[in-house]
């Protein structure tokens, strides 16, 4: 008898999730049984190994969807090693002749998934490739001249066109089949992928989060009916809970994008001019999200590399100390330590603040924006290459559609612009010894920023 599989990636959900779909029909259809795994390889990662928040947040998540997917007949199983080996491997042992996964937009894992299925095509496996992660393919949606966007703004216009009526997607919901599915006997339990770091800072994160399915959706409801009309008044308020907190479960595919703007069209359609006018707002921000992941498509080096070559490791001055003081939030600016505070306790960090931090770090202190990607890229539980690079890159001055790099975040003054009473200062600082005097002046470090600006410009000719 032969056999479907369900490679599961980044779309950790059953409702909405074509690839699953696709093969419990298959299945259905073939009177054939199913597999569904999850494969686990710190070397198909590479460079890009995962942060040991996120990875926290992958087995809790992992957990979740096994459950799920029991609770319908069907068995999650847990297999570690690359894909070039492990998956033609099993369809040989297993007698699998379809296979069905979710597309990979990082590039690394694009490149990986390409290779892997020529190879399948040659052994005579039949492929299904979905795209549940993004609202537009990158390679379709491009400028007049047939070149990649590089401005968000005609970016969004041209996404926004007609986005509404392309939703079929989310529509469907998976329900129980008449299929088997199969336990594979190399299957292991989420204790022995190894996904959790020895050190056991990430245990803390579980008073702060719920991974799964079902929780993303309750938060979006939740959202939608509680805080979704003062978003665009008091998302950039740290100490308000007024987002949607929803950029890990986006990030593991447990809501899709297309799932969010399924739910959203009714409100744009047929809400009240202030509801339509907020969800818009909204909206503009999931599609920033998509922006990210596009420029990383197009411009892959962009996790690494200043998008713009006058930010090279030459613009810099790396300092070891600098880096460990901003790390454990001991710069003695109230608003930057706060957020790596919060940051350290939970995982995440407000948007408004998460600026502020980079703006610190790579401007007042001069330090390279990788070396605070990095940082945010191991203690994020939405840790998301497109996304971190992207905001650092923008933040840094050096990326697409970047601030000024002379746009030069003054914390003391965003500290009583959108933290006036200091209670996001007051909770996350509460507690922690602070430092007697400020890493460096704000006046005097932003000078020096700015003639660092000036002197490496004219120095390299750039124009």
């Amino acid at each position: 008898m032969t056999r479907t599989a369900v490679w599961f990636q980044h779309n950790l959900r059953i409702a909405g999730n074509s690839a699953l779909e696709w093969a419990l029909h298959r299945a259905q259809q073939y009177n054939s049984e199913i597999i569904l795994f999850y494969l686990y390889s710190s070397i198909d990662e590479a460079p890009w190994q995962r942060g040991a928040a996120s990875s926290w947040w992958l087995q809790q998540s992992l957990t979740s969807l096994k459950h799920d997917l029991s609770q319908r007949g069907l068995v999650l199983n847990l297999v570690r090693g690359s894909a070039s080996d492990t998956i033609p491997r099993l369809i040989e042992q297993y007698n699998i002749d379809a296979i069905s996964w979710q597309r990979n937009y990082e590039p690394h894992l694009a490149h990986r998934d390409q290779q892997l299925a020529e190879q399948l095509v040659q052994y005579g496996i039949t492929l299904n490739m979905t795209n549940d992660g993004l609202l537009p393919d990158p390679g379709q949606l491009m400028t007049q001249k047939g070149t990649p966007y590089r401005v968000f703004t005609p970016f969004y216009r041209q996404l926004r066109k007609g986005l509404l009526y392309k939703t079929d997607q989310a529509e469907s919901t998976t329900k129980p089949h008449a299929v088997v599915s199969v336990t594979l006997y190399e299957s292991l339990t989420l204790e022995a992928l190894n996904l959790l770091t020895p050190h056991p800072w990430q245990h803390k994160l579980a008073r702060h989060h719920q991974p799964g399915e079902q929780s993303a959706h309750q938060q979006l409801q939740r959202f939608i009916n509680e805080r979704l009309i003062d978003y665009p008044t008091r998302r950039d308020i740290p100490a308000a809970e007024a987002t949607s907190t929803l950029s890990a479960s986006l990030h593991f595919g447990e809501i899709s994008a297309q799932q969010i703007l399924h739910i959203l069209q009714p409100i744009i359609e047929h809400g009240n001019p202030p509801q339509a006018s907020a969800t818009e707002v909204f909206l503009r921000q999931l599609i920033w999200r998509e922006f990210a992941r596009y420029i990383l498509w197009h411009f892959p080096n962009s996790a690494e590399e200043s998008m713009d070559n006058r930010f090279d490791t030459s613009f810099w001055n790396f300092d070891e100390q600098r880096m460990q003081c901003w790390q454990r939030g001991e710069t003695g600016v109230s608003i930057i330590d706060a957020g790596m505070q919060q940051l350290w306790q939970t995982g995440i960090m407000h948007n408004r603040v998460r600026m502020l931090a980079a703006s610190y770090l790579t401007k007042n202190l001069a330090q390279p924006w990788q070396h605070g990607a990095s940082w945010f890229w191991n203690t994020l539980v939405d840790a998301d290459l497109a996304n971190n690079s992207m905001g650092w890159q923008w933040v840094a001055g050096s990326g697409v559609d970047a601030a000024p790099y002379f746009r030069i975040f003054n914390p003391e003054i965003q500290a009583k612009k959108f933290d006036a009473d200091g209670h996001y200062q007051h909770k996350w600082l509460n507690d922690f010894s602070r430092p007697a005097t400020t890493l460096v002046e704000i006046a005097d470090s932003r000078r020096e920023a700015m003639q660092r600006y000036q002197d490496h410009i004219k120095r390299n000719h750039y124009k």
